[in-house]
Formats: C-alpha cells, sequence, structure tokens
C-alpha cells in the first residue's frame, strides 16, 4: 500500500508527508494546539520558505532565520518561535541518529513497540503523539508493524479531506 497522509486540503502538502519521512515528523511535531490540517501543512510552507525539508539542512539553518520562516505571515504555527526550537531539535536528532532521513524512524522495523519507542525519544513526542503516529504509520502509511493496532485508536486519528474537503 503506498502511503497516504489525507490530513491537509492541499494535495500537494499531503504529498510531501507521504514521500518525506521527515516532512511527516515535522508535521507531527507541530501538531500542538493547532488543528491537524494546520500542522500538516506546514512541512510544505516550511520547504517553500527555507528552499528545502531536508533535517540536516534545517538542524544547522541559523535559529533566528528558522525563526523568522515561521513568523512569516501567514506564520506556520500558533506558536512559530518555540516551534521553530522544537523542529530544529527534531531535525538535529534525525540527522544525528537516523542520517538526516525521517523515515529511518520506522524503516526496517517490524515492530510497533520498536517504532513507538523511536518516536517517544524524539524531541517533540510525548507518550499520545509517538502512539497516533504509530496507528497513522500503520493505518495511512502502509507501514507493516506488528500490534499497530494497540497504539491510540482511530478516534484519535486527524479529520482526513478528500478532493479539498474535510471527509
Amino acid at each position: 500500500m503506498a502511503p497516504s497522509y489525507p490530513f491537509t486540503p492541499d494535495a500537494r502538502a499531503n504529498a510531501l508527508l507521504a514521500r518525506d519521512g521527515t516532512a511527516l515528523l515535522i508535521g507531527l511535531c507541530l501538531e500542538q494546539q493547532v488543528r491537524t490540517e494546520k500542522a500538516m501543512i506546514g512541512p510544505a510552507v516550511l520547504r517553500a520558505r527555507l528552499g528545502t525539508i531536508d533535517a540536516r539542512t534545517i538542524a544547522k539553518t541559523p535559529p533566528a532565520r528558522l525563526d523568522r520562516a515561521f513568523r512569516e505571515p501567514p506564520a506556520i504555527h500558533r506558536f512559530p518561535g518555540m516551534m521553530a526550537k522544537r523542529v530544529r531539535a527534531l531535525c538535529a536528532a534525525l540527522a544525528s541518529e537516523y542520517g538526516g532521513k525521517g523515515e529511518r524512524v520506522w524503516r526496517g522495523s517490524t515492530d510497533a513497540g520498536e517504532v513507538y519507542e523511536r518516536l517517544l525519544a524524539l524531541p517533540g513526542f510525548g507518550k499520545n503523539k509517538a502512539a497516533s503516529a504509530v496507528r497513522m504509520l500503520g493505518k495511512f502509511g502502509g507501514v507493516r508493524l506488528r500490534n499497530w493496532r494497540r497504539y491510540s485508536s482511530d478516534a484519535d486519528m486527524p479529520w482526513v479531506f478528500k478532493d479539498g474537503k474535510r471527509a
């Protein structure tokens, strides 16, 4: 099954989430005190403003420049300064632990518990977010993880958009 993360009304933003694990993790990191579609479109907006969504590059981006990218109207998040720092920390962890590739957090694993622990260790991820991410990977990402259904519930999943409208 090809990954499909239909969490925004923007098909290009959803396609970015589906093809780039770093984008998906940044979107999940941003999913805090904003609607899911706002958080999940964030990686596409960030890429447009920085010219990249590469974890290594973002980790090395001067904090002031990243902060400006988050604050440029419309702001990427309700709390742009805090989230710029959190995304930078996430990308630094991905660069040092996973070779700069977000998808390496789950690639090569078949156990949901192992992926949950990896997600939990990332900046910006607590127990609920890590559990929801495991379920998203199994349900929408086609990632074959043993026991993924034990994590979170469908009620905790974000709204799905079809043809630009909430389904």
